[in-house]
Order: C-alpha cells, then sequence, then structure tokens
C-alpha cells in the first residue's frame, strides 16, 4: 500500500487519520510540524502528504514551497487539510502547488476519496512518464545502433580505399614518383613565393617608412606578380603529366569529350594522391573551386554526385595506356 506523511499539530486529529489509513492497509508517517514534516518527506519521500495549514514555526503554505523541487515541482501528491474554507486560502494554496483541499471537519470516506483519487492520478502521470521515457529509450538504442551500422560501413568503405591507394602505391613507377615530387616542389615554390608576397604587403602596411623605402617594395611585390609563378609551375607540371602518362589527356578526351585540360590535370592530381589544396596551389585557384571543379568533375566521368572521386579515378580502367 502506498506510504502517507501527516503533518499536523493537533494530537488527536493526527492520530485519528493515522488509526483509520492504517486500518486500511497504508503505511502511515507522523510529523506534529511542519520542520519534522519536511525532513520527514525527504527521509521517507512519502506517495502522498496530508498537511495542515496553521501550524506553529513553518505552517502548511512554507511546507509546501519547501518541499518543491529546482524545477519548482513537487515530487509526490499534497492535500491540504485544515479549518480555512474560504476562497482566497484554498486560491492560494492551490497557486502554490497543491493538489487538493480537505475542511474540517471532514469525514473517514471524504478522506479516502481524495486520497485514492490523488494517488490515481499521481499514478497515471507516472505511467505516461514511464512510457515516455521508454519511448525515447527505445528512440536513443534505434538511434545508436543505426550510427554504428553506419560506423561499419564507413569503416568498411575507409578500408577499401586504403586497399586501393596501397595497390596504387605499390605500382607506382619512377616517373610516377617524379611527378609527385615534381608537384609538390611546384607547391612549396609557390607557398613560398605567396609567402614572400604577403610579407612584403605587410611591410607597406607599417607606418614610418621612406618613400624610396615603399617604392622598392612596391616594386618587389609587382615584380613576384608578374613573374607568373603558378603559371610556370603549371606549365612545368603538364610537362611532367606529358612525360609520364603520354596517352593519358588524349584517352580521356577520347573516352570524355567534355573534359577541359583543367579536367584532366586534376585527374592527375588526384591518381597521384594530391590533396584539395595542394591542387589549389598547382592550378592558383581557390580550394573551394577545386571542390566545385570536382564536383563537375564527377558529372562529366559518369560518376553518382555521392561517390568517392578518388576511388572511382583509380577504378577507372585504361586511362593511361
Amino acid at each position: 500500500m502506498a506510504k502517507i506523511l501527516i503533518i499536523e499539530d493537533t494530537d488527536q486529529l493526527r492520530e485519528d487519520i493515522s488509526d483509520a489509513l492504517e486500518l486500511e492497509g497504508f503505511e502511515v508517517i507522523n510529523a506534529c510540524d511542519g520542520d519534522t514534516g519536511i525532513q520527514m518527506a525527504n527521509k521517507h519521500l512519502p506517495d502522498l502528504i496530508l498537511c495542515d495549514i496553521i501550524m506553529p514555526g513553518i505552517d502548511g503554505y512554507g511546507v509546501l514551497q519547501l518541499l518543491k523541487s529546482n524545477e519548482g515541482e513537487l515530487r509526490f501528491p499534497f492535500i491540504f487539510i485544515t479549518a480555512l474554507a474560504d476562497r482566497e486560502n484554498f486560491r492560494s494554496g492551490m497557486e502554490l502547488g497543491a493538489d487538493d483541499y480537505l475542511i474540517k471537519p471532514f469525514t473517514i470516506d471524504e478522506l479516502f476519496k481524495a486520497i485514492e483519487i490523488r494517488l490515481s492520478k499521481h499514478r497515471s502521470v507516472e505511467i505516461r512518464i514511464k512510457s515516455q521515457i521508454e519511448k525515447i529509450e527505445n528512440e536513443v538504442d534505434n538511434r545508436i545502433s543505426e550510427l554504428k551500422m553506419q560506423i561499419e560501413n564507413q569503416k568498411t568503405v575507409i578500408d577499401d580505399i586504403s586497399a586501393i591507394n596501397a595497390d596504387v602505391v605499390g605500382q607506382l613507377n619512377e616517373k610516377e614518383a617524379q611527378l609527385m615530387h615534381e608537384a609538390l616542389r611546384s607547391i612549396e615554390t609557390n607557398t613560398a613565393l605567396q609567402d614572400i608576397a604577403k610579407q612584403l604587403s605587410e611591410e607597406l602596411q607599417k607606418k614610418g617608412i621612406s618613400e624610396e623605402q615603399r617604392r622598392v617594395l612596391i616594386d618587389l611585390r609587382y615584380k613576384i606578380q608578374k613573374k607568373s609563378a603558378l603559371s610556370n609551375s603549371l606549365t612545368a607540371f603538364q610537362l611532367k603529366i606529358n612525360q609520364t602518362y603520354p596517352n593519358l589527356a588524349s584517352n580521356l578526351f577520347i573516352r570524355f569529350p567534355q573534359l577541359k585540360q583543367q579536367d584532366v590535370i586534376i585527374i592527375t592530381a588526384i591518381f597521384i594522391n594530391l590533396n584539395t589544396s595542394q591542387i589549389a596551389v598547382i592550378l592558383g585557384i581557390s580550394p573551394e573551386s577545386v571542390r566545385k571543379s570536382k564536383y563537375r568533375l564527377k558529372k562529366k566521368l559518369g560518376a553518382d554526385k555521392d561517390a568517392d572521386l578518388a576511388k572511382f579515378i583509380h577504378e577507372l580502367n585504361g586511362i593511361d595506356s
């Protein structure tokens, strides 16, 4: 049976209520004032509280407020028992969160009926909350299972790509290694020149430099920009492509007539495992432009939009023969 806490300073009334409830099989806890009632409530966690309003020390309203959780909710049904039957006191108690009122004097039947209604409603709420928790737990478990499956699928794809890359690396001949070296050398050269140009621009922003110094700095920056290092590096890279894969461009253009020269460069760079940033430096464009070019390249090669472009290119047969 349910556990009920009675907080009542009138000894006779408290004993009468306690005896009646115990005869009905309820477990009863008694408190003769508000302070003791709060202690008993926190210690025994009753299923329902019957509480007088006018008591020495902490009154019933104070007990109700102090028993609320940090979220302002009660953990159990709370019924006031009081001789204060006016509307104002009734409204005050309900606004504080009381579930019901029993006006003194009340009959045993009225007492049992009020207790049963509040316990029944509380059990109904607990059942709904438990159902919602179970639903959320099931959704979380299902989501975890889905994520585990996705992780396993991704791991399989990664393992497949790693195996393909291992095969490609193992098949690289000396010329392919030279092409990779040329690409990386070009990237390093262009990165260094870009750093120098950036430093020159920063020097020009400083205060206190003479007009002669400014003129020299501007002249140096202009020469670096006019040197067209990116274009020269791209040309060198293209020459290396032609040396390493003499039939690559013609085979690609025959098989995919919609390709452009830049597409062939990107395909070759991807084939030797250059990343987006490195390709951007080779072509002299932004990484975002490279990503867009890769997306368009998928369409031209007939690959699915969600396909892994590197894997797709590695699986192309005869592109360099």
